[in-house]
């Protein structure tokens, strides 16, 4: 995506700033400016408490921000709806401000703003380890992907949100679409390599665990036992501290154990606050044979709950080779999910939406692709995408598409085509849901105008499509 050039030099200050591995104390002081958040991890959202707005929308043909270029520049302008809808949490105001809807499909462009309308951190998010955005409709919530983009004057973060998977079987229009966002944070990682953790230098040497006796479980398996396991290692007593202890001093490996997967640890999981850094997980991400250098990435992780009520994840790494008598030689490396909260104040906002960016075509009772016949019930394009519905079983539909990586083509009424890419199928009963997204010839997606398509070639079947 290209950038305006005040983007570019917003951006290039961003590439400068580097984050300490297990030092937090710049990352704190670099926090200093902001707020200090309350910090309530685990609490429920407090619904009742916030303010929800319920309007329906109107159509709109002219989208009233000019944002959708960030995410979707060729999105037409009369598939876009004007929702306005604002609630100010905290220091920050959210607001839906446009939508682009069919049946069962949504994607809403979304902007942050500081209530005082000043400057905002430019990687604050509502998608971090501890901060979540939900969208729910008819009792349904979608799973999502998100896009952030700075504006140019520094003083707005655009979020582009589109439900991911299949659509869901009730229609969206007229119903309450509810947006949830537990706060405003942002994602500390390693600048260098775009990990999302906050990986540590530091190892932790794992020889104090080699002066007691360790459990030994390789008689059983680790999966119907994981939490026995788990509650028998940590009652040894030995726990070890880990690089960040200064900040997040609860968070631990409280013991290990031979399992029938190899050696496994069990590392303390539990959220962890300091000042306005806010700690989900502490993950070990392997351990190092310092006699050889050998390397023994985690493959697995359970979640296990101790006697005392503390949540572990109890961990093995591959190879399987490693027992209690490598331990004085062993180290591990972990890494840790911080975030910097700028706010914990939830958001809740209410709309409806009451007119399609689709319509629907006609079909004929019988589709027959690559010599198997289908038998349609439901095409529906939209600009978000094309999708078929199927009254028959999922692997009869597969075979037929996907064996010779069938597409429809999509041909305007300017004479020009476009070539539908990635697909995506869902099965219920015996019927089955097909979506396609239109691509350019780089791959990259397009959003096209329902009225400007005359017909749709797929397979050995052209469909036409009347207005």
């Amino acid at each position: 995506m290209m950038r305006t050039p005040e983007e570019e030099r917003i951006f290039h200050a961003l590439s400068q700033i580097t984050t300490p591995a297990c030092d937090l104390s710049g990352v704190i002081e670099q926090a200093g400016s902001h707020r200090r958040a309350r910090l309530r991890p685990g609490r429920p959202l407090a619904v009742a408490a916030v303010l929800c707005a319920l309007l329906t929308i109107g159509a709109a043909a002219v989208g009233i921000s000019g944002a959708w270029r960030y995410f979707a520049p060729s999105l037409p302008q009369n598939a876009v709806e004007t929702v306005g809808v604002s609630q100010t949490a905290g220091d920050y105001t959210l607001t839906v401000e446009e939508a682009v809807v069919d049946d069962g499909n949504i994607m809403l462009l979304l902007a942050l703003r500081r209530a005082d309308g000043g400057a905002i951190d430019p990687e604050a998010s509502l998608t971090t380890n501890s901060m979540n955005l939900r969208l729910e409709v008819n009792g349904n919530s979608f799973g999502r992907s998100t896009e952030y983009q700075l504006s140019p004057d520094g003083k707005t973060i655009y979020i582009c949100y589109e439900n991911t998977g299949t659509p869901i079987e009730e229609s969206i229009l007229g119903s309450p679409i509810t947006l949830t966002a537990e706060g405003v944070a942002v994602k500390l990682w390693n600048p260098g390599d775009h990990y999302t953790r906050i990986r540590c230098d530091t190892p932790v040497s794992l020889a104090p665990l080699a002066e007691v006796e360790i459990p030994d479980f390789s008689e059983v398996r680790l999966n119907d036992h994981a939490e026995a396991i788990a509650k028998a290692a940590a009652a040894v007593g030995v726990t070890l501290q880990l690089p960040m202890a200064e900040d997040f001093p609860t968070l631990t490996i409280r013991g290990a154990a031979m399992t029938d997967e190899g050696l496994a640890l069990v590392v303390v999981r539990e959220p962890c606050t300091s000042g306005d850094l806010l700690c989900t997980q502490v993950a070990c991400d392997g351990l190092v044979d310092t006699r050889t250098s050998g390397w023994y990435p985690d493959v697995s992780s359970r979640g296990v709950e101790l006697e005392d009520g503390t949540w572990a994840m109890l961990t093995v790494f591959r190879d399987g080779t490693l027992t209690p008598e490598d331990l004085p030689y062993l180290e591990a490396k972990v890494s840790y999910a911080i975030d910097r909260v700028l706010s914990d104040a939830p958001f809740s906002l209410t709309f409806v939406v009451n007119e399609s960016s689709g319509l629907s075509v006609p079909l004929p009772e019988t589709l027959e692709l690559n010599g198997v016949a289908l038998h349609p019930t439901d095409l529906h394009l939209s600009a978000l995408k094309l999708t078929f519905s199927f009254e028959d079983y999922r692997e009869e539909v597969e075979q037929a598409i996907y064996t010779d990586k069938l597409t429809p083509v999509l041909h305007l009424a300017d004479g020009s085509t476009v070539a539908m890419g990635r697909s995506y199928s869902r099965s219920e009963d015996r019927y089955t849901t097909v979506s396609f997204r239109a691509e350019d010839a780089d791959g990259e997606r397009l959003f096209i105008d329902p009225g400007q398509v005359v017909s749709i070639t797929f397979g050995n079947l052209e469909i036409p499509v009347e207005h």
